[in-house]
């Protein structure tokens, strides 16, 4: 009988000393996965797509950068982004350039916004038919 206590106790120390082991490998490894997902959630929030329409006020190609002035209500907000290699500008269907964007088109501009600067996604050159289309009142 006596035996059989002993071995109850070491049973059961030794069971104490591994739930132990297990929640202080188990709270770590939480505290490791919540600041891995805080992080992940701090990298995302860095970038927003937007899009706006407006006429452009400058453009230069040699530099790869474009203003558009967009209206907001009844307040007029310049727009400069820079269009890199990767960014789309059509006319219709047809691919253009930034050379090809002239200072009064209207566009389309969908761009992303990080943490320096704006850089354009997709530019699209509106003919004057769409513009009259789309501002004409009844």
């Amino acid at each position: 009988m006596r035996g059989s206590m002993k071995f109850l106790a070491l049973m059961a120390a030794g069971s104490l000393t591994l739930g132990t082991g297990v929640a202080l490998a188990s709270s770590s490894t939480s505290k490791a996965t919540e600041a891995t997902k805080s992080s992940a959630g701090r990298m995302e929030k860095k970038s927003e797509v937007r899009s706006v329409r407006g006429e452009v006020t400058a453009v230069e190609p040699g530099a790869k950068t474009m203003v558009v002035k967009v209206m907001e209500g009844k307040k007029a907000l310049d727009v400069g982004v820079d269009v890199t290699d990767k960014t789309i500008v059509r006319e219709g269907k047809a691919n253009k350039t930034l050379g090809d964007i002239k200072v009064g088109d209207r566009v389309w501009m969908k761009y992303e916004k990080t943490s320096d600067k704006l850089v354009a996604d997709s530019i699209r050159i509106l003919s004057p038919a769409t513009m009259a289309a789309k501002t004409k009142s009844y």
